[in-house]
């Protein structure tokens, strides 16, 4: 048996964080953890690489990414393990994503200037250069430009919920995502579920057939950890955890941070085996 941690919530610069695969795997094999998940933000385009630096440092990759959906409004994340990153379909359904995502920070970028809070559009995205856009990617560009004095406040007063240059992009439903994610072969997760506005909504998540909850997570205190752990158990689903690392967009969280046991992940394989949660 594996005695080793896994941390299944990772991203790198192929999404919003500042890490590379290859340091994202150096750190990993440093912290002597059995295995890891990249679950980029609506992209798979790292896995390949991903699974060069696996077998090189020894450090098992679980295939990822981290999907976005909408509730009654409401963003949501599920986390997916063991698609099919080369399967065709997929690939097409994630390029639409990113198309919608394209558009929505060109709508940002424009809104800003409206605004009069100049933004060079072709600049801003020569930074991003391949990546999937994200609101961190402008909040950067502010930062850097001195339009704003911390991350934060380009949050707080212009790019969430309710603020003058925020968009959403949707493209998918929670039991979209789901079925999505059971269609490429894979199991789906509620991610970091203490952030969700509306705690009953997780049992409605659980109802539409999600594989399992996040229940380890750095910011998540441990009466929360031992409620999800609870529900489900009660519910019968699957347990996973891990860092959400952002490299040092997000320093105070390092990999590792947080791991699971690798019990878990052989849990997961287990009912990939039998094809039933």
């Amino acid at each position: 048996m594996n005695n080793k941690g896994c941390d299944l919530h990772i991203h790198s610069n192929f999404s919003d964080s500042d890490a590379d695969l290859e340091t994202i795997f150096k750190q990993a094999k440093e912290k002597g953890l059995a295995c890891i998940a990249v679950t980029d933000h609506d992209t798979l385009e790292g896995m390949k690489l991903a699974r060069t630096y696996s077998k090189s440092y020894g450090v098992e990759l679980i295939e990822g990414l981290e999907l976005s959906a909408e509730h009654k409004g409401a963003e949501v994340h599920i986390l997916a393990y063991f698609v099919d990153s080369e399967n065709e379909e997929l690939k097409s359904e994630l390029a639409q994503i990113k198309e919608l995502r394209v558009n929505r920070l060109l709508w940002m970028a424009e809104k800003l200037n409206s605004l009069g809070v100049e933004v060079n559009i072709e600049e801003l995205f020569s930074k991003i250069k391949g990546a999937i856009p994200t609101r961190l990617h402008l909040a950067l560009y502010l930062l850097e430009k001195g339009k704003v004095k911390t991350l934060r406040q380009a949050f707080q007063k212009y790019l969430s919920p309710g603020k003058p240059a925020y968009r959403s992009r949707f493209k998918y439903s929670v039991e979209e995502a789901i079925q999505l994610i059971r269609k490429f072969g894979g199991l789906s997760f509620i991610a970091h579920p203490h952030v969700i506005p509306d705690q009953s909504w997780i049992e409605e998540f659980i109802s539409l057939g999600v594989d399992g909850l996040e229940t380890i997570y750095p910011t998540m205190s441990p009466v929360k950890r031992l409620l999800y752990k609870e529900m489900a158990i009660k519910f019968k689903k699957l347990q996973s955890g891990g860092s959400d690392a952002h490299g040092s967009y997000k320093e105070f969280i390092k990999i590792g941070e947080v791991d699971i046991p690798y019990a878990w992940v052989e849990d997961m394989k287990r009912c990939l085996e039998i094809e039933k949660c």
